[in-house]
């Protein structure tokens, strides 16, 4: 079976089960999850740039005639015909309505089942963590390299240059970009860039994307001495991380790690309400976070189901990108040239100090 096909076929279950006809996909991550490539034009709106109807035998795309030449050479699997209607008529004629047609969102007398179809695409099927594991690591890198030209003297947008530099370069999308300097790290949790000059810490953030699949890794430089009290500090939100980490198991919800990470905060000198001041992360992959896990999460980990924890603290961050799998968790967003350190058993970035 297709790598495909092998998405979609728990969608024609649940259509075979709930007695449907149809399904029309139509939200972007969901479409991105099953062509495995990109569904948008401007990356500031959300609809998609063409819809996908699902039948027992059958994916149709309907699009425009501007974008259907684009999408049949570069981005739709060949099991996906394509349907063109004109550029000035919409595409909801186009579209199967009524109660035995299903669809990732409500509207046109269809039935939602948004939910089921985010359920489907958290878990990867063993193509798309391949892929995963490779946009990873270059996210990292990208990152890394261009964390490693950053002077003190540079303003935040000059860091932001750099690294969208660094990340088209390895054919990676930007979702996300945050940079604080020393100003403003213990100000803001989501810092976007300003004209600020960094002057003796800089941290960023991103969220990094490929024919859909998003990575996303904080890396953080200092110009200067590293004090005791610093390198603590920083050690004390990793060890935040290792018990997200550790809690992570397939199966499971996604509350329990949540829970650990309030325990842990105040396990390792923070403030007691220091996690109410930013959430922890959560579950990702088509979205930098399709919902930040909380302590009443009843979603359950699944195998294979990429996530991101981000706990954050005293200006310090840790955040890389992992996959749950049933031997444990496996963290993906790896630099071979970044420094490292050990906490908890598991090889971590550490800061890169110039």
């Amino acid at each position: 079976m297709s790598a495909f096909n092998q998405r979609i076929q728990p969608l024609r279950d649940l259509m075979k089960s709930k007695g449907l006809e149809a399904f029309v996909l139509r939200r972007n991550p969901n479409l991105a999850w099953a062509i495995a490539g990109r569904a948008h034009v401007p990356t500031t709106i959300d609809a998609a740039c063409f819809d996908l109807i699902i039948t027992q035998d059958s994916a149709t795309a309907i699009t425009n005639v501007v974008e259907a030449p684009r999408l049949i050479a570069e981005e739709l699997p060949s099991e996906v015909s394509v349907r063109a209607v004109k550029w000035s008529e919409g595409r909801d004629p186009q579209l199967p309505t009524g109660s035995k047609v299903g669809c990732d969102q409500p509207g046109a007398d269809r039935v939602d089942f948004g939910t089921e179809v985010e359920i489907m695409r958290q878990s990867l099927i063993a193509y798309d963590v391949e892929r995963f594991k490779e946009i990873c690591v270059d996210a990292a890198v990208a990152l890394g390299n261009a964390m490693k030209q950053v002077e003190s003297t540079d303003r935040e947008i000059d860091v932001a240059g750099l690294i969208t530099h660094s990340l088209w370069q390895a054919d990676l999308e930007i979702a996300f970009l945050g940079v604080a300097g020393e100003e403003r790290v213990h100000k803001f949790r989501h810092p976007l860039p300003t004209d600020a000059v960094i002057g003796n810490r800089v941290s960023a953030s991103i969220c990094a994307k490929r024919k859909g699949l998003i990575a996303s890794v904080t890396r953080i430089v200092t110009f200067g001495a590293v004090t005791d009290q610093m390198i603590s500090d920083y050690t004390s939100i990793f060890k935040v991380e290792a018990a997200l980490f550790d809690a992570t198991v397939v199966g499971k919800p996604f509350s329990d790690p949540a829970n650990a990470a309030i325990d842990a905060y105040s396990a390792n000198g923070f403030d007691g309400d220091e996690w109410t001041k930013h959430h922890q992360g959560g579950p990702t992959g088509f979205l930098p976070r399709d919902w930040p896990a909380n302590q009443a999460s009843t979603r359950l980990i699944a195998n294979n189901q990429p996530i991101a924890w981000n706990p954050t603290g005293k200006g310090w961050k840790a955040e890389d990108t992992i996959v749950a799998t049933n031997s444990g968790v496996k963290l993906l967003t790896f630099d071979p040239e970044w420094p490292t350190f050990e906490v908890n058993g598991r090889t971590r970035a550490f800061l890169l100090s110039r």
